[in-house]
């Protein structure tokens, strides 16, 4: 008869699985605790197309009444006039105050954040009002799309559709514009759509014309044949890139071979 298995070999093997589980999950974990919920990732949450609101790469400046600051007393609030960019960790200088953090925040809470601060300095109401010169509010485009990557919302204009978004960007020959894909993401709700662009271009059917919002994404994917072709061209483009070394490479050995009259091609001299 086999003997039994000793307690302690069954102890080691449960301490052994429990030691690989805990290095299997280790890199899980710490990615785990990188991800969010909700939203698109970034700091600051919000959508400029309503409302704008201060982002990382941002400008902010105050409107103020020259009296104002005329004052000897309130001089230094003439700084609130220019235009500062929001610091890495998203705070602006607030005279009299010092740093302060506006990430995230409207023109509107701006303006009764600082209010409230320079209240609490000058023991009365200071009018200002706050705006913000957003440079860091984008979509992206991808695919058989002339522009690719981000594309800063002020490039392509406020009130913007699916239309006009595509029209800006442009389209290569091979882009399907019957499967246009408007994606709007999220860590929860992501929402992906699809367009047919041609019909809305040919019928003035503008049902889909969907208005985009900031961080949307606009995927275009190429035509069948279109596929084709770009298979073609990954797969010939280690030979392109050979081929344009070598016709380099004989170019510079010809222009040596003319300049030190090893060759006498009068050609290759005239103008």
């Amino acid at each position: 008869m086999r003997p039994n298995c000793r307690p302690w070999f069954h102890l080691a093997l449960a301490a052994l699985a429990v030691l690989l589980a805990a290095c299997g999950t280790y890199e899980e974990k710490r990615i785990r605790e990188l991800t969010h919920e909700k939203g698109f990732g970034s700091k600051a949450q919000g959508d400029a197309t309503v409302e704008n609101y201060v982002a990382g790469g941002d400008m902010v400046h105050f409107l103020i009444a020259p009296d104002v600051y005329q004052h000897p007393a309130a001089r230094e609030l003439f700084r609130l006039t220019l235009p500062q960019r929001v610091s890495l960790d998203g705070r602006i200088q607030i005279p009299y105050v010092g740093p302060v953090p506006v990430l995230g925040l409207t023109e509107a809470q701006l303006t009764v954040f600082v209010k409230g601060l320079l209240r609490s300095v000058f023991n009365r109401q200071i009018d200002l009002q706050a705006a913000i010169i957003g440079e860091s509010k984008n979509i992206y485009a991808f695919g058989e799309t002339r522009r690719k990557g981000v594309i800063p919302l002020g490039m392509v204009g406020a009130d913007l559709t699916v239309l006009r978004a595509v029209s800006e960007i442009g389209w290569t020959g091979l882009a399907n514009l019957s499967r246009v894909y408007l994606i709007r993401p999220d860590a929860e709700h992501p929402l992906q759509v699809e367009i047919n662009l041609h019909e809305m271009i040919t019928t003035g059917y503008t049902a889909m014309n969907i208005q985009i919002r900031e961080n949307d994404i606009i995927y275009i994917p190429p035509t069948f044949l279109g596929l084709i072709a770009r298979i073609l061209e990954r797969i010939l483009a280690p030979v392109a890139i050979a081929v344009d070394a070598m016709l380099g490479i004989a170019d510079v050995r010809a222009a040596y071979d003319y300049a030190t009259g090893q060759r006498t091609n009068g050609v290759f001299f005239r103008f």
